[in-house]
């Protein structure tokens, strides 16, 4: 059996990324690196020690569908996707939205997103949304948050709730949106992948519009009866 070699170039350029890594790090916010101008972010240090039960969902609530995991592993402290302000020190701003289909008739009166901080105004903006030819469409219903976690830390999760509740459709597509608040410029959050790596249906808008992908989702859950 050959065995081959790595070649000298190959190491090199390997040796160069990293080198570019370590500077991006260097150059970034407590270990915070944004990757593609922002659109993803990953953590170059340890996470957070410190542990915050996630709260579970309403009682009764059946769940329509979830990727949330549990205990400390209720979504992926270290790696997401930026929710950016137009002034959040990225070249461009972010919304990015996470598709589900429901597997029977629904109603949905609690959504729980996993979503942290990084800089700049502590708020956030989620919503559900309609489908639009595989692009998030026309907005269900919105809910405002504030004093999200630091980036890195597990796992409180955002909770939306809605008495009322929104009726979703068997087999349908639906959207549950993060967007930076539109008075608040400056924000840098983050919408955490989930933990196990679940893929599916993904869109963002980065100032012109969304463009839909199938990649790893923002960690959340819809729940309701």
């Amino acid at each position: 059996m050959r065995k081959r070699r790595l070649s000298g170039g190959f190491i090199c350029l390997g040796m160069l990324v990293f080198a570019n890594l370590a500077v991006w790090a260097q150059a970034s916010k407590d270990g915070v690196i944004a990757i593609n101008g922002g659109r993803n972010t990953l953590l170059l240090r340890a996470p957070s020690q410190i542990f915050t039960p996630a709260v579970p969902p309403s009682s009764k609530l059946i769940t329509i569908y979830s990727n949330l995991g549990r205990d400390k592993n209720v979504y992926n402290a270290i790696a997401g996707d930026g929710i950016l302000g137009p002034d959040a020190g990225q070249p461009w701003p972010q919304s990015v939205g996470c598709g589900f289909r429901p597997k029977a008739d629904h109603i949905v009166t609690e959504i729980q997103v996993g979503a942290t901080h990084v800089q700049g105004t502590n708020t956030l903006v989620v919503s559900l949304n309609q489908d639009n030819n595989g692009i998030p469409g026309k907005v269900l219903h919105t809910w405002h948050f504030s004093g999200l976690p630091v980036f890195g830390s597990c796992c409180t999760l955002q909770t939306a709730r809605y008495a009322q509740g929104i009726k979703v459709r068997k087999g349908k597509l639906y959207w549950v949106v993060l967007s930076p608040q539109k008075k608040f410029t400056d924000t840098y959050d983050v919408w955490n992948n989930n933990f196990s790596g679940l893929q599916g249906t993904f869109s963002n808008n980065m100032g012109s519009g969304w463009n839909s992908s199938y990649q790893v989702l923002g960690a959340f859950g819809i729940f309701g009866k």
